[in-house]
């Protein structure tokens, strides 16, 4: 086995980088952090201080001498921020962005241009597109698959387990652009559509139609998301269509205003 470390970049001294690692160039790895074997993380990454990359499955614990690490990728441009802990076999695409005490769990793929906020948990096997945001302490379900431009919002919570505890999973759906606000739960298997919105506090138990608004416990329909105005009459969504701040996305110029 060979580490392959690029001489550009910058590794803690209190960092443990196990061997079969490749780092390659300006990646800066944080104090105290943990890289098992088999990471390959890419260009320009900063992965803060008490991170574990490639934290291995439960099987490892009893089969230690012939345990083979999957693949774990850290792709280009990422910050991984502090107390982040990646499992084995998870792809991250470039330009992640991660905040404090993010939890990864194995064989999660993510797209590139993506964000996950603080205290969130991702219970492995999921997929998420590109250009997804997820807000703080929000817990992803394992089978989860979220498509291209969604939002997700704190203390939302997606769940797979059909009959609890039988482990007959069936995970959710989150389609492109949709926007699932805060401390909303959606049962196991249902699909929340295209353009659609699923408004604060709501228990979804049926798929929710593209371009809808559903709230309530349970969910229920309250009309087109293309119904709702602002303060001035003016239509906010679909968001895509009315989005005027520059959010980096890749219908967008660059000489719109940029705001943080």
């Amino acid at each position: 086995m060979n580490t392959n470390i690029s001489k550009l970049s910058s590794i803690h001294p209190t960092a443990i980088v196990y061997p079969d690692v490749t780092i390659k160039d300006n990646v800066v790895i944080g104090p105290y952090t943990i890289v098992y074997p088999n990471t390959i993380i890419k260009e320009n990454t900063n992965v803060g201080p008490y991170c574990i990359i490639g934290e291995p499955k439960l099987d490892f614990y009893s089969n230690r001498e012939n345990y083979v690490f999957d693949t774990t990728i850290i792709g280009e441009n990422c910050i991984i921020r502090s107390n982040n802990i990646i499992y084995e076999g998870s792809n991250l695409g470039e330009n992640l962005s991660t905040g404090h005490h993010v939890t990864i769990r194995e064989e999660t793929i993510i797209g590139k241009n993506c964000s996950i906020g603080t205290l969130s948990d991702i219970q492995g096997k999921v997929k998420i597109g590109n250009f997804v945001r997820l807000h703080s302490n929000v817990h992803i379900g394992q089978l989860t698959q979220i498509k291209d431009y969604a939002w997700i919002f704190p203390y939302v919570v997606t769940t797979n387990d059909m009959y609890p505890p039988m482990d007959k999973l069936q995970g959710c759906t989150i389609e492109e652009y949709a926007i699932v606000t805060t401390g909303s739960i959606l049962l196991p298997g249902v699909n929340v559509g295209k353009n659609s919105m699923v408004a604060a506090g709501s228990v979804v138990s049926k798929d929710v139609k593209e371009e809808s608004l559903v709230m309530g416990v349970p969910a229920k329909e309250k009309g087109s998301v293309r119904d709702i105005r602002d303060e001035e009459g003016k239509n906010v969504y679909p968001w895509v269509e009315n989005l005027t701040e520059f959010r980096g996305y890749p219908w967008q110029t660059e000489n719109q205003e940029r705001k943080i």
